[in-house]
């Protein structure tokens, strides 16, 4: 490793938080494990190896080179590439075996050509925007469009599904209303004979609280990964995987009244001890931070949280270790930990930072190195 700060990830841990979710779900609903954004921080390929030697049924990404990375990687489970299409990529998707999400005509018409190009029948899954406004055909269109995929031989029906926005604010009227316009573009399928093989709408928040959106296949993401948006149902026991380490790798004596970092935005109120930890906003610890985290220094009982001094740094965050015993270079930091009590944890760092914790493991850069246990 490069410097001394690295992410452990429990590949354990999301294969329990998997089997938690399993527990919420009736017997034969698939599960759709979201590996987009680098598994959310925590390795794709290793993740989606995880997943798939726990019977996942299928793997969701955003990128068609996120796709190509998997299939290249020996992932051979179906893939849907929920994301928009670049034109350019359009052929690699197909190649590569990715189940397109169709949401417009001009995507219909691209995929296609791409597939009579190739020789293939591909797997599409529609999208119904039901009040995301994102991506997706909008709800009364949306026969019209799956009717015109019926009618290409090289397109075959696989999916239905759509996204909910307030899924993380249980009881939300905007996800019952969406809820409601969904069913309705379902029910005005069957009156015409069509129905798609897998029907899909839960997110992690709309799985863990509302079973009625289960249909055929929930897609958790979050919850895989040990966090939730909304408050956890009674009974549902999430392991955070990720804990982000480092180490002190420099000692400074401060005097009274000195400054630390940029803009001296803390001054030492006694003589104090501030230790350099190489991890900064480059890394992708927030600089919101600055004067605000907490690190949790050394290990075992000894161990005792030490606050975040100054402005945190491109490379460098700095904390007072003025009441660590003994500090030292080489001494342990946890800046997250994988504990779903701790005041460490992503959701409380992401809460203290003004941001989700989405935002917060996503942005952990590639530069640190993940170590899987």
């Amino acid at each position: 490793m490069p410097r001394p700060t690295w992410a452990e990830v429990n590949l354990g841990a999301i294969r329990a938080n998997l089997g938690a979710l399993r527990g919420l779900m009736a017997p034969g609903i698939k599960v759709l494990g979201v590996v987009k954004a680098d598994a959310y921080g925590h390795g794709m390929v290793p993740v989606a190896r995880a997943l798939e030697s726990a019977g996942v049924d299928m793997l969701g990404i955003v990128m068609v080179e996120e796709g190509v990375r998997l299939r290249e990687a020996g992932i051979a489970l179906p893939i849907l590439m929920m994301g928009s299409i670049p034109e350019d990529e359009t052929e690699a998707l197909v190649a590569h075996d990715l189940r397109p999400t169709v949401g417009d005509v001009e995507t219909l018409e691209r995929l296609d050509g791409a597939a009579r190009a190739a020789g293939k029948r591909v797997a599409v899954h529609l999208k119904v925007d039901t009040g995301m406004n994102r991506l997706g055909v909008r709800s009364e269109e949306a026969v019209a469009l799956a009717e015109r995929i019926l009618g290409r031989p090289s397109l075959a029906l696989e999916g239905l599904y759509t996204h909910f926005a307030c899924a993380d604010t249980p009881g939300d009227r905007a996800t019952r209303e969406q809820l409601k316009r969904f069913r309705a573009v379902l029910a005005e399928l069957d009156r015409r004979g069509i129905r798609a093989e897998t029907i899909h709408a839960a997110n992690s928040s709309a799985l863990a609280t509302m079973p009625e959106t289960h249909f055929d296949m929930v897609r958790p993401g979050l919850a895989l990964y040990g966090a939730l948006a909304c408050r956890a149902p009674d009974g549902l026991d999430l392991r955070p995987a990720l804990a982000l380490r480092s180490r002190v790798a420099h000692l400074k004596r401060v005097r009274r009244g000195e400054g630390v970092s940029y803009g001296h935005t803390w001054r030492a109120q006694r003589d104090s001890v501030v230790g350099l930890l190489p991890i900064g906003y480059g890394d992708g610890y927030p600089w919101a931070l600055s004067n605000k985290g907490q690190v949790r220094i050394g290990e075992g009982p000894a161990a005792r949280l030490a606050p975040v001094v100054g402005r945190v740094c491109m490379d460098a965050t700095l904390v007072d270790l003025t009441d660590v015993p003994r500090p030292e270079v080489g001494l342990a930091a946890t800046l997250i930990e994988a504990d779903a009590e701790s005041p460490l944890r992503v959701s409380a760092v992401a809460r203290l930072a003004g941001t989700i914790p989405y935002e917060i493991l996503t942005g952990l850069a590639k530069r640190i190195p993940r170590v899987y246990v």
